[in-house]
């Protein structure tokens, strides 16, 4: 099958050929039909850790084309999206079927011993995946993932509609966490950004402040003078080292910072500066079966929506080129590999 491989730090991917994955009995083959290049697999291609010669690709959706021989539910050519997790099926978690906190876990794309889905198949967990509703197409599904880690983001946050949000960073999970935002009811959601074209993107996924990271040094000020209110929550959605410092510093008394924004690398703040505001300081990384399932039901609905994230739309033979052009992105929100 052909791949795109991550060969070496820091050097662009490969397109080669390399054979099926080998499925275990309580696995399915997926054959991939549509893949988004997420900002992690960025930061992981330059980060010392990660481990070589192996597939990325973690947001995908695809056409099942085999089953493990312990495998029910499920039939080849049903349409699937699943978790960016293998599990074990053994641990105390995955006997209760909270399969999310496997202890055994491999992350997809992001393990030697798993390849992920920037490739024409893909092996996945049959109990964390998901069958596709007819109305769910398979470029949508490729960004349920990224629509989960914003849902997991509010839940953790448990926003209520009289909150006041300010969101720190407009790329895709930004601008997913905009939309859950508006889904629930907030009307004051702010995005602060660099970058013109996600600016204006955040508007028609649920922002109604905007706020041009070049011009506002402090955001959180900006926000209370337009909507006349401090925000009641923070999200970190950028990922880089300062960033979370710098929420803790402009934010008010007793508010709620939510970190989703991944920094690969060590960071500092101030924990002093939280206890003397009262702040509470909460990551949101990971999400849950049932997130995935509640987000297929909506998009069925036509109440989230997938589609204005999406900003290229490329064949697998593209993507090392466009991933070298993703290192310092310019108008790319959500890139969808079809396959």
């Amino acid at each position: 099958m052909k791949a795109v491989v991550f060969k070496e730090v820091g050097q662009p991917l490969v397109l080669e050929e390399r054979p099926e994955p080998e499925i275990r009995a309580d696995e399915l083959l997926v054959r991939v039909k549509a893949v988004g290049v997420c900002g992690s697999d960025l930061h992981a291609s330059e980060a010392s850790w990660t481990p070589t010669d192996i597939v990325m690709g973690h947001e995908f959706s695809g056409e099942v084309a085999a089953l493990g021989d312990q495998v029910t539910g499920w039939s080849v050519g049903d349409r699937a999206v699943p978790l960016a997790k293998l599990v074990c099926g053994e641990c105390p978690s995955c006997r209760r079927e909270n399969y999310s906190d496997c202890e055994n876990s491999d992350l997809i794309g992001f393990s030697s011993n798993v390849d992920g889905a920037y490739a024409e198949y893909a092996r996945v967990s049959a109990a964390t995946a998901l069958r596709l509703p007819d109305g769910v197409g398979y470029m949508d599904a490729a960004v349920v993932e990224p629509l989960a880690v914003g849902y997991s983001t509010v839940r953790k946050a448990e926003l209520k509609m009289s909150d006041s949000v300010l969101i720190i960073g407009a790329g895709p999970i930004g601008l997913c966490v905009a939309q859950w935002c508006k889904h629930f009811g907030v009307t004051d959601i702010a995005v602060s950004e660099l970058n013109a074209s996600r600016l204006s993107l955040a508007e028609e996924m649920g922002a109604n402040i905007l706020i041009d990271g070049n011009d506002v040094d402090d955001p959180a000020a900006e926000f209370e003078r337009i909507a006349g209110r401090a925000p009641s929550v923070i999200v970190e959605a950028v990922g880089v080292p300062g960033m979370i410092q710098r929420c803790i510093e402009i934010a008010s008394n007793n508010a709620r910072i939510v970190v989703v924004g991944v920094c690969f690398g060590y960071d500092r703040f101030q924990p002093m500066l939280c206890f003397e505001k009262r702040l509470q300081l909460i990551f949101a990384a990971g999400y849950r079966v049932e997130d995935f399932a509640e987000i297929l039901k909506l998009m069925d609905q036509g109440r989230i929506v997938a589609k204005p994230l999406v900003s290229h739309r490329i064949s697998l033979e593209e993507l090392p080129e466009m991933f070298e052009t993703m290192r310092k992105p310019t108008d790319q929100i959500k890139v969808i590999v079809e396959l």
